[in-house]
This record gives C-alpha cells, sequence and structure tokens, in this order.
C-alpha cells in the first residue's frame, strides 16, 4: 500500500478502525464512560488526520527548527529521530518499538474485553483478570503510549496525559461501585491484583 500525507482514505479505514475497537470493547453504558469514549475517539481522529492527512505538527515544527522536518517527507511524522538528528536506524526503532507497543495494547485490550464480557454480572478473575482489574484500560494507555513514540502531534502528545488521567479516574469510579456491589469479595481481589499492571507479590 502506498502511505503519505493526504491520503484520507487511510484517515478513514484508521480511525473506523479504533472507533470500532473502542466502543466494542467499552461498550459505554453509563454517562461518564460515554465521555470517555467520546474523548478518545476525537484523539484517535487528530492522530489520524495527521498521520494520513495534513501534517500540521511538521508544519509547525520545520517553521521552528528547520527544513530537516519538512512536511513533505513522510517518514519525518515519526518525529523524535529527526527532531534530534539521530537519523534512519533511531528512526526505524521508534517505529518499530511504538507500533510494538499499539499492537501489544490493542491485543490486551481485546483479550481484556473477551474475559470481562462473560463475566460482566460478577467479579471477573479469570484468565488476564486474575493479574489486572483494568486490562482494556491498561490497553489503550499503551496503545496511546506506543501511538506517541511512533508518530507524535503536537495535538495528540499534549492531550495525552488527559487522556489517560480520564481512564485513571474511571477505573477509580468502576472499583467504588463494584466495592459497594460486592463488598469483601471485591476487596480481597484488589489486594490480589494490580490496577493497570500485574501486582507481583513480594513475600
Amino acid at each position: 500500500m502506498n502511505v503519505g500525507f493526504y491520503r484520507i482514505d487511510l484517515v478513514i479505514i484508521y480511525t473506523v478502525f479504533v472507533l470500532v475497537l473502542l466502543y466494542g470493547i467499552l461498550r459505554p453504558r453509563q454517562k461518564r464512560e460515554w465521555r470517555s469514549a467520546g474523548i478518545t475517539g476525537a484523539w484517535a481522529i487528530a492522530l489520524y488526520s495527521e498521520m494520513y492527512g495534513f501534517p500540521l505538527t511538521l508544519y509547525v515544527l520545520s517553521n521552528i527548527f528547520g527544513p530537516h522536518l519538512s512536511p513533505q517527507e513522510f517518514q519525518n511524522g515519526h518525529v523524535w529521530a529527526p527532531l534530534f538528528g539521530l537519523g534512519d536506524n533511531w528512526n526505524l526503532a521508534f517505529t518499530i518499538a511504538g507500533q510494538t507497543f499499539v499492537l501489544v495494547g490493542t491485543l490486551l485490550a481485546i483479550i481484556g474485553w473477551r474475559h470481562l464480557w462473560p463475566h460482566r454480572n460478577e467479579i471477573a478473575t479469570q484468565g488476564i483478570y486474575r493479574y489486572i482489574r483494568h486490562p482494556q484500560y491498561s490497553g489503550f494507555i499503551i496503545f496511546i503510549f506506543g501511538s506517541m513514540l511512533n508518530w507524535p502531534t503536537i495535538i495528540t502528545f499534549l492531550s495525552a496525559p488527559l487522556l489517560i488521567i480520564v481512564y485513571y479516574r474511571l477505573a477509580l469510579q468502576e472499583e467504588k461501585e463494584n466495592l459497594e456491589k460486592f463488598g469483601n469479595n471485591y476487596a480481597t481481589y484488589m489486594k490480589q491484583s494490580g490496577r493497570f499492571f500485574p501486582k507481583f507479590s513480594t513475600k
């Protein structure tokens, strides 16, 4: 596939993929969940609109740092290596690392959803949920981190911390509700698992 800027078809394809993944996994029901999904969806649209659409970040950075960040070169969108003059090998390294995190985050979110959905009315403690209480959110956070390694833009880079805070607060609210619903059973589960990443016993 010939990739490059001003490819509206690719903007649509990737954006639709992320939105289907997002709403299919989160399945928002409450107002705060719809709000969180909406923020993430807007973030994805901003990311892919620059990645395959109009390279606004490169136009801004090339005016500040010089023509080595020219928006005429698609590979400059990876930003980190050309920004610091690190060369093609580093550019490739950032690309591979970023896309690996994106893939891992996507798979983690999907695996988490597959384990949660059959146990949505009880405490899910099987599979990945044995170690992590919110693997879908973990997956999205890893996806965001990978995207920022691979293809950061001004808008998505500055808003990424806000997005992570949104999911952190959503996780806290869900834990509060589960404590009210399941009581000591959920409290015990919380002691045995990590919120976003596995909790390793120190015993």
